[in-house]
């Protein structure tokens, strides 16, 4: 693989990274609005979770 395409796909990665843990937030709220706070903090985990990966991808493009 060329450098530039995997560049291109740890853009890509990186941001949908970013877009599913915000939708992951947003049902977090909706569950906590539910009552349903065991789902809440486990899509709250997974959301962070997302977060770290987001930031070992940004490190992965910085080393490009």
């Amino acid at each position: 693989m060329e450098p530039d395409k995997l560049k291109k796909n740890l853009e890509h990665w990186s941001y949908h990274n970013i877009s599913h843990a915000a939708g992951y937030r947003k049902q977090a709220d909706e569950a906590g609005n539910m009552l349903m706070h065991d789902v809440k903090d486990e899509l709250l985990s997974a959301a962070e979770d997302l977060d770290r990966a987001g930031c070992h991808l940004n490190k992965a493009m910085e080393k490009l």
